[in-house]
C-alpha cells in the first residue's frame, strides 16, 4: 500500500468507531473509492453487512448488527429527523418493558420527514423494527430529544441541546421524549400495546412538563390517542395533569369504539374494557 492509500486509511479509521455503520455515499464522499472499498473488505479493514453497507471491524464473527449501534451509525451519517419512539422510547426512559413474545424488543422509529435511509430496515438486527412514517402531530420534531447514550450498557443518559462529539466514545440518540412518546404509545392501543400495559406505564408518568403535553395535545391528529391520553391522565391524577389547558385540544365528535363488548366513557365517548373500566369507577369510589 502506498503512502497516500494509507494516509487515507489511517482518516477513515480515525472517523469510525469499531461497528459502525457508513454506506458506499458516505465513504465516496470521503474520497473513497469503489475499488478501495472492495480492497478494505478483502483486507479486513471493512465488513460489508448489506448491499453498499460497510461497517468497521469488529473481529466478531457474528453477521447480527446491534439494533441501537445501527441507529446511531444511522443518526450520525448525515443529517436527519427519524427518532426512537413510542414504547421504545419510554422503555429507554425507564418508564416501560416492551418486549415482544419471545423475547424480541419491538424497536419503534418514527420518519414522519422520511429522512432514515433505506438500508436501516434491511440490516440483520438482533430487534425488529417497526417503522412508523405516519405524521401523529402536525409538529414533527416538537417533543423530541437529544440523549447520551451508553453503547456498552445499552442506556440513554442526560439530554443535551445539541449533539456534540468531543471524543469517540460520545454517542447522542434521537429520541421522543416522555410527554410525545406516551402519546405515541396510545396510538398503538390496542392493535401493538394492551390496555393493562398502557395503565401500567402512565401510572409511573409523574413528572410530564404539561406545556409540553398541551401543546402535543393541540397539534396531535389522533382523536383516539387524544382521549386515551386524557381518559388515562385523569385516571391517575398526577399533579401536572390539572396544568394541562385543554381549551385548545380538539377531541372530535362521536363514539370510538375501541374495546368491543367493553364499557363506553361518557366523558370521552371510547369504550374501554370492562375491567379498566371497573377499576376506574372503584378509583372514583374511594376518592
Amino acid at each position: 500500500m502506498n503512502e497516500q492509500r494509507k494516509t487515507s486509511l489511517n482518516r477513515l479509521l480515525s472517523q469510525l468507531d469499531p461497528g459502525q455503520l457508513v454506506d458506499s455515499a458516505w465513504l465516496q464522499d470521503q474520497g473513497v473509492s469503489r475499488p478501495s472499498i472492495h480492497a478494505y473488505v478483502r483486507n479486513g479493514w471493512l465488513e460489508r453487512v448489506a448491499p453498499r453497507v460497510y461497517r468497521r471491524s469488529t473481529g466478531s464473527d457474528s453477521s447480527t448488527q446491534r439494533w441501537d449501534a445501527a441507529i446511531l451509525s444511522a443518526q450520525e451519517l448525515r443529517p436527519s429527523t427519524f427518532y426512537v419512539g413510542g414504547p421504545t422510547a419510554l422503555d429507554l426512559l425507564g418508564r416501560s418493558h416492551y418486549l415482544r413474545l419471545g423475547g424480541h424488543p419491538a424497536i419503534y422509529l418514527y420518519d414522519p420527514d422520511r429522512t432514515a435511509p433505506a438500508w436501516l430496515m434491511k440490516l440483520p438486527l438482533d430487534a425488529a423494527l417497526t417503522l412508523r412514517t405516519r405524521s401523529l402531530f402536525a409538529d414533527t420534531l416538537l417533543g423530541l430529544e437529544w440523549r447520551r447514550f451508553e453503547l456498552g450498557t445499552g442506556r440513554l443518559g442526560a439530554a443535551v441541546a445539541e449533539p456534540t462529539k468531543t471524543n469517540p466514545w460520545d454517542h447522542f440518540l434521537r429520541v421522543a421524549g416522555e410527554e410525545r412518546a406516551a402519546i405515541e404509545m396510545l396510538d398503538e392501543v390496542p392493535a401493538n400495546v394492551g390496555f393493562d400495559h398502557a395503565d401500567d406505564i402512565f401510572q409511573g408518568l409523574s413528572n410530564l412538563r404539561p406545556r409540553i403535553v398541551t401543546r402535543l395535545l393541540e397539534t396531535c391528529r389522533s382523536v383516539r390517542a387524544k382521549r386515551l391520553f386524557l381518559f388515562y391522565a385523569d385516571r391517575h391524577t398526577h399533579a401536572w395533569v390539572k396544568h394541562v389547558d385543554r381549551t385548545q385540544v380538539d377531541l372530535g365528535k362521536g363514539k370510538r369504539q375501541l374495546a368491543p363488548g367493553g364499557r363506553l366513557d361518557a366523558r370521552y365517548q371510547i369504550t374501554i374494557p370492562v375491567s379498566l373500566s371497573a377499576r376506574v369507577d372503584q378509583a372514583s369510589d374511594d376518592g
